[in-house]
């Protein structure tokens, strides 16, 4: 990205800050088609892809407040839109579990609706095996999108304490669900709670 544009992407942030409704028009142009490419190839649905970006830039609206303090704006767009995807598979799967195949995806072969199923509950139980502390760090970071500075003052902890527990959580999810390659073809994104 040109020096040019990097000022001018700060630029509508600050305004889009300031509640600038036209530059954050600009900003959602600048990202929009991006955003909901990235969202069609996990979600194979238009209109699931196009609720997604919906969604993502109204968060960002919502909490505009936040803009001037993003270091790398595209890291946040990229947590925001990893955390509503995650989401979006969640309550796939909800319907998959409860439901059974009614309510699928046409595209949605059997094979890989039991995959997607076992997967979930294997992360799921993993989740729920974490300690306490650790599992609260893990979901304030991975499904609240918050910072080790949110959740330092969320649970009155030091974010180093935050950032122990998360490696450690990190570490135990590894080790539950054997972490491997074959898990990441069948669940795309599921990498992400490894970062």
């Amino acid at each position: 990205m040109s020096e040019k544009t990097l000022h001018n992407e700060r630029e509508l942030l600050s305004e889009t800050a300031k509640g600038n409704e036209v530059a954050f028009a600009a900003l959602l142009d600048l990202y929009r088609n991006k955003l909901y490419s990235h969202a069609l190839s996990y979600l194979k649905s238009c209109q699931e892809a196009e609720e997604l970006v919906q969604d993502v830039f109204l968060k960002i609206w919502d909490n505009r407040h936040r803009l001037p303090e993003i270091e790398n704006f595209k890291n946040y767009l990229f947590i925001l839109s990893r955390n509503q995807l995650v989401s979006a598979v969640r309550k796939r799967l909800k319907s998959v579990a409860t439901a059974g195949s009614d309510d699928l995806n046409e595209g949605w072969l059997p094979d890989r609706q039991l995959e997607w199923k076992e997967t979930y509950q294997k992360i799921q139980q993993a989740i729920d095996r974490l300690s306490p502390q650790q599992k609260a760090v893990f979901t304030l970071s991975r499904f609240e999108n918050f910072t080790y500075q949110q959740i330092a003052v969320q649970l009155q902890i030091s974010p180093a304490t935050v950032k122990f527990h998360m490696v450690a959580a990190l570490n135990a999810l590894r080790e539950a669900l054997h972490y491997n390659a074959y898990m990441l073809l069948i669940l795309p994104g599921l990498n992400f709670f490894f970062k």
